[in-house]
């Protein structure tokens, strides 16, 4: 028997992603997790026998015994890599951690010469801040594609010529931040120190050596296969393989709220796709997820936000402020928001079902806040007559102008909250009322519900 699940975030990312694929992991024996996305992600695992750790490349089914493929939809970090491999093996005592990752040749590297330009250009930004997570992945990205043949691969690892193509991205990096380096004396005083020194690093001719040998120990120490590997060792293995995504629907590039987005493409479609190029032949569940409140980890529109609410739901979901990314803010469920991502991703009709996350924290409140509408004038060339969203399934430039243009107008408008009150329900009621008010609003059944932490505390159906 073959079967794989792809997990799919409907916010703006933050749903519970790493717990819902260890989950799924522990719950099928999963022998793969095929990771897609950018190596910024952090998915919070916490196992009922103890461990407790935050994930970005090695995938969420880690502990469960899984192994990780970094597919070529996936934007991968060399140094974070070798130090969160490092981490699995000195904390948790997994010896051999590297026998358990394997990376497409076609997977794109980060450089810590696209981290400085992309911290740099944050902290020019000073309060008109975009928000990112700061390690560099959008700008691998765009790079790759204004300079294909500088951009690094993971076949690049021990190759003659991985030199040069760093000294290329250096030279490019350097170049493209001219206007931002005489910025540097008006960044506010806290940035002014570690501005200077990613300068320093930027203009060290030494450290690109560096950044080289630690590239070639990951090509050493992690194996490098082709496509075929993945359709043939893995897709064409029976078992269970999860796709662990990350980001969210909500910061695609072009169906994002723009400029508050990802240069990823966070969609599903690119996955489903990979897995039809490789002749996948096996049962394929496709589950959306969101918490059972709205989040968002930086600056962006989000209608449901409010600040009362963080002091009770935050502490234990593993999110803290930061630099990079900004505020961690929460609200009531935006049903109006995860309506647009679905439809963003095809319709409710493309998933098998939704696991709602984080359920422990609303009980801890008493009650279940959300937004079936907004409130004001809603602009036609924006919303619906019905007060939904409007897709529009174009990609490019005209695109983002209108993102940015939808942005602006949920910048302006509020929430039409509905508060219902929990009390002391059981699980068994809780879950059939979830099950209705999803159904209801999302057209789609509940396949797994979040009542705390760990593995045990889900509850399939």
């Amino acid at each position: 028997m073959k079967k794989l699940y792809t997990v799919t975030d409907l916010g703006g990312g933050d749903g519970g992603k790493g717990a819902v694929v260890h989950k799924l992991s522990s719950l099928n024996k999963a022998h793969t997790i095929i990771k897609v996305g950018g190596a910024q992600g952090s998915h919070g695992v916490r196992t009922s026998y103890g461990e407790n750790f935050n994930f970005s490349q090695f995938g969420c089914g880690t502990f469960e015994g899984a192994k990780t493929y970094l597919s070529e939809l996936m934007v991968i970090d060399p140094y974070l890599l070798l130090d969160e491999g490092r981490r699995l093996k000195y904390h948790w005592g997994i010896g051999n951690i590297f026998d358990y990752i394997a990376i497409d040749a076609q997977a794109l590297c980060i450089t810590p010469f696209h981290l400085i330009a992309s911290q740099l250009t944050e902290m020019s930004r000073k309060k008109k801040q975009k928000g990112t997570v700061g390690i560099g992945a959008g700008e691998a990205v765009l790079g790759a594609e204004k300079h294909p043949e500088s951009s690094i691969r993971a076949r690049d690892f021990g190759s003659p010529g991985l030199r040069d193509k760093l000294a290329a991205i250096r030279l490019q990096k350097t170049e493209d931040l001219q206007e931002i380096i005489s910025l540097v004396p008006e960044f506010w005083k806290k940035d002014q120190e570690q501005a200077k020194i990613l300068l320093e690093l930027l203009a060290d001719d030494n450290f690109v050596d560096d950044v080289v040998e630690a590239f070639n120990l990951v090509g050493s120490s992690v194996k490098v296969f082709d496509r075929d590997y993945l359709s043939q060792q893995i897709l064409g293995r029976d078992g269970v393989v999860v796709v662990e995504s990350s980001h969210g629907i909500l910061t695609d590039r072009y169906h994002g709220f723009c400029p508050y987005v990802s240069r990823l493409r966070t969609v599903p479609e690119f996955s489903w796709k990979l897995l039809e190029d490789c002749a996948y032949d096996g049962e394929i569940v496709k589950i959306a997820l969101t918490r059972a409140y709205q989040i968002r980890h930086g600056a962006g529109p989000m209608v449901t936000e409010n600040s009362d609410w963080s002091e009770n739901l935050l502490p234990g979901s593993s999110k803290q402020d930061n630099r990079w990314q900004g505020k961690v803010r929460i609200g009531p469920l935006d049903f109006v928001s995860l309506r647009y991502a679905l439809e963003v991703c095809g319709g409710p009709q493309m998933f098998s079902g939704l696991a709602l996350t984080w359920f422990d924290q609303i009980q801890s409140m008493g009650k279940w806040d959300w937004c079936e509408k907004y409130q004001g004038e809603l602009n036609d060339e924006f919303f619906t007559s019905s007060g939904c969203i409007k897709f529009n399934p174009e990609i490019g430039q005209g695109k983002t102008k209108h993102q940015e243009g939808l942005s602006a107008e949920l910048f302006r408008v509020r929430p039409d909250v509905t508060s219902y009150k929990i009390g002391t329900k059981n699980q068994k009621e809780l879950f059939d009322f979830s099950k209705e008010l999803i159904n209801n609003q999302l057209n789609m059944p509940i396949s797994m519900i979040s009542f705390g932490p760990t593995e045990k505390d889900k509850i399939c159906f």
